[in-house]
């Protein structure tokens, strides 16, 4: 779990009876080693996390944030003000200063926890530092408690690794995501030094089979973490196949290609046919808008895709549904993809 200090309970039945049996993720930094990380080959131990303190000191260290890196991981999020962001697994609460930064006075962060010991933490460190726009929650190890299209994204960090019946789980999150919102992944690297033992950690390709067995698409995304990966998790629309060109639709291309020679140097887009392209539009005119997405001109595309850019998160929430969607030609991806992960470097504003 992101402060790695959380732990999962999983029911299992055995001649009839019920065992819960204490799922604790590793600390990585750990005040006590013994008492605090994973024993060899071992994932599911029973695990006391009465100590609060002695957790919090090993799981708020300095030392975290040069590998954990909360701001570079919560830039991963693409977080507008007035979204709602479910931190899963949330323990003493590390990120959740940075998610509630990033949403603003108007969003909200659930900060999600099955131990009931970092949930009466989290809540008493949620007052004292007067972060109100999040709420904690204790949930259950196999269900995120989350309602249907209740968020906009999801956070698990240190935590994937931990949870039983990913499938199920991950199919949970799906439903509980709204249009184009998606789920970052961060879990440990093979090679790590910090982390659960070797026979606990996942590979990449592993988390994005699970999540994609929950009926997200799923892929790596670049980052910056030295000793983690990161899988991002999108939801998924119904395909409603490629748009048919339109006489209005053709009539924009040709609005968008009337500046195709300035466009040429800025990598297909520049603001001047932003705007030209703007201005034309109706307001009748969102399914073309949308299916300029689609035209063999990756001028046309990405002027398109700037134009949703623009509008903020329900624009890009737009852009998601269409990245995946299978009619979408490859070159068409690659240039929807670009603008989506390069809209988080501009200023965010409330929409």
């Amino acid at each position: 779990m992101n402060s790695k200090s959380s732990v999962f309970f999983e029911s299992l039945s055995l001649a009839g009876l019920t065992i819960a049996v204490l799922i604790a993720p590793s600390p990585g930094i750990a005040a006590d080693p013994e008492s605090a990380s994973h024993p060899p080959g071992a994932d599911h131990h029973e695990h006391d996390f009465s100590d609060v303190p002695k957790y919090v000191k090993a799981f708020e260290g300095p030392k975290r944030d040069v590998w954990q890196k909360p701001d570079d991981v919560v830039s991963l999020l693409q977080l507008w003000p007035g979204n709602v962001v479910a931190d899963i697994g949330a323990g003493t609460g590390h990120f959740e200063p940075h998610l509630a930064k990033a949403v603003g006075s108007t969003g909200r962060v659930l900060a999600l926890d099955v131990e009931p010991h970092m949930v009466s933490y989290l809540k008493r460190r949620v007052k004292r530092e007067r972060l109100g726009n999040v709420t904690v929650q204790k949930v259950a190890a196999n269900d995120p408690g989350l309602a249907d299209g209740a968020v906009d994204r999801l956070l698990v960090v240190n935590t994937w690794h931990h949870l039983p019946q990913r499938a199920q789980y991950a199919a949970a999150m799906n439903r509980a995501l709204r249009p184009g919102g998606f789920v970052v992944v961060v879990d440990f690297t093979a090679e790590s030094p910090e982390g659960p033992p070797a026979g606990a950690r996942l590979s990449p390709a592993t988390v994005i089979a699970e999540l994609q067995a929950g009926g997200f698409s799923a892929r790596t995304v670049a980052e910056s973490l030295p000793l983690q990966y990161a899988v991002i998790g999108q939801k998924q629309g119904a395909s409603k196949g490629r748009p048919a060109p339109t006489a209005r639709q053709r009539e924009l291309v040709e609005v968008v290609k009337a500046n195709a020679g300035s466009a040429q140097f800025t990598r297909g887009v520049n603001t001047h046919t932003v705007e030209t392209l703007e201005k034309a539009l109706k307001p009748t005119d969102e399914p073309e808008l949308r299916a300029l997405l689609y035209d063999d001109s990756a001028i046309v595309t990405r002027t398109a895709a700037s134009v949703f850019s623009a509008r903020g998160d329900r624009g890009l929430a737009v852009l998601r549904e269409v990245a995946v969607d299978a009619a979408l030609p490859a070159n068409n991806r690659s240039v929807v993809d670009d603008v989506i992960w390069t809209a988080n470097a501009r200023p965010k504003h409330p929409q």
